[in-house]
């Protein structure tokens, strides 16, 4: 017996999981921008919080050690944006 409320959405199940895993690089993402807004110090205080005083030479890096780590950063950012142009294909179709 196969009742009608209960049976699976393949639709929707999939745009569950689009929103996970748009949410997760969303994630990701606000935490690289905020180690990029890091300056290289001992202690990793956000540039905001620098006097002005202090000589802040320096452009903000991101904390990602090699450029396979940076290129999977790079690659991670270009999925979230497809993913959430495909959400809004699917949620504005």
């Amino acid at each position: 017996m196969s009742f009608l409320g209960l049976k699976r959405d393949p639709i929707r199940e999939e745009m569950r999981r689009i929103n996970r895993e748009s949410s997760r690089l969303g994630q990701t993402s606000r935490r690289l921008v905020e180690e990029a807004s890091m300056v290289t110090s001992g202690r990793h205080q956000p540039i905001r919080s620098v006097s002005p005083m202090s000589h802040v030479k320096q452009a903000p890096t991101l904390l990602v050690e090699s450029r396979l780590a940076r290129r999977k950063v790079i690659v991670a950012a270009i999925i979230s944006m497809m993913l959430a142009w495909v959400l809004f294909r699917l949620v504005s179709g």
